[in-house]
């Protein structure tokens, strides 16, 4: 390959050579961590695909790989197609860069809708069959029988208490989260489960080349739908008309919005130990108002 910086496994170099991606013509770095790196490949008929590598030899790309299937599967909405696969390389589909048609937040909005209510073993149960990651943090799941325990066993008390192990969080911080747990039902309505992508804030929210949106990066789970409406409004949220539009598609539950940093809670413990001190005090915020 022209670009010897990109050091792709060989079955992966095969699927490139065997498609036309032989040589490279243009190589672009998208995003990247200590964990992984994106890039987007270019060749001289300018094809694209974006190539994803990881650097630890963890499961994590094939996690995101289970993620994209099960929400490919419900036929609910666009995700990118996966051409190849392996616990080191991810080749995926390069959706495009397209301009958002007149009606992308309202289709967003009807597609969440209609992948939230995918049935999941007669609507019994939360969680997933297997644990995956959100961001860089290993995501537990498990099955439970109750939203409830499934959101304080699985996301509050392990991220507080991950947090807790850093020395990010003191004591009286966690007892103050573990009061919150013991207090859920008094706090969230009761909610069938739903399938939800997990991690969903802009950043994996995506304008196909054909102006129609698509997702990416997924976490996913089955749990209480308000928890991805929530996830949106972490870092400012989309318009409104997202929301106007889900809501007509499948009416909210009274006082959701007031829920919406109970659920964002769980994110910003993970933030707080991925990236340290400087989520302290919005945890500590949160933690607070419903204390």
């Amino acid at each position: 390959m022209s670009e010897p910086s990109l050091d792709i496994e060989s079955a992966a170099l095969s699927w490139l050579q065997e498609h036309g991606f032989e040589p490279i013509a243009e190589q672009r770095r998208l995003a990247g961590n200590d964990k992984s790196a994106c890039h987007l490949l270019s060749n001289r008929q300018r094809e694209r695909i974006v190539a994803k590598l990881s650097t630890d030899n963890s499961d994590r790309l094939l996690a995101e790989v289970d993620g994209l299937r099960r929400i490919a599967s419900s036929g609910k909405i666009r995700t990118p197609k996966i051409h190849y696969s392996s616990r080191n390389c991810l080749l995926l589909e390069h959706l495009g860069e397209g301009r958002q048609s007149p009606h992308y937040w309202g289709t967003l909005a009807q597609q969440l809708a209609a992948l939230h209510r995918e049935p999941v073993n007669d609507g019994q149960e939360f969680g997933l069959d297997a644990d995956n990651y959100c961001g860089l943090s290993h995501q537990r799941n498990g099955w439970h029988s109750d939203g409830y325990s499934f959101f304080s066993q699985q996301r509050l008390l392990y991220q507080a208490r991950q947090a807790f192990d850093n020395g990010l969080l003191e004591t009286p911080w966690v007892i103050h989260i573990e009061s919150i747990c013991e207090r859920l039902g008094e706090l969230i309505p009761e909610q069938r489960p739903s399938l939800l992508h997990g991690d969903l804030w802009a950043g994996n929210i995506l304008v196909a080349e054909d102006g129609l949106p698509a997702v990416i990066d997924p976490a996913v789970y089955y749990g209480w739908r308000e928890a991805d409406i929530a996830m949106t409004l972490l870092f400012g949220g989309l318009p409104h008309t997202f929301y106007q539009c889900y809501n007509s598609c499948w009416p909210m539950e009274s006082g959701w919005r007031s829920r919406v940093p109970l659920y964002n809670l769980y994110h910003l413990l993970n933030h707080l130990n991925i990236f340290g001190d400087s989520y302290l005090e919005s945890v500590q915020t949160t933690i607070a108002r419903y204390a």
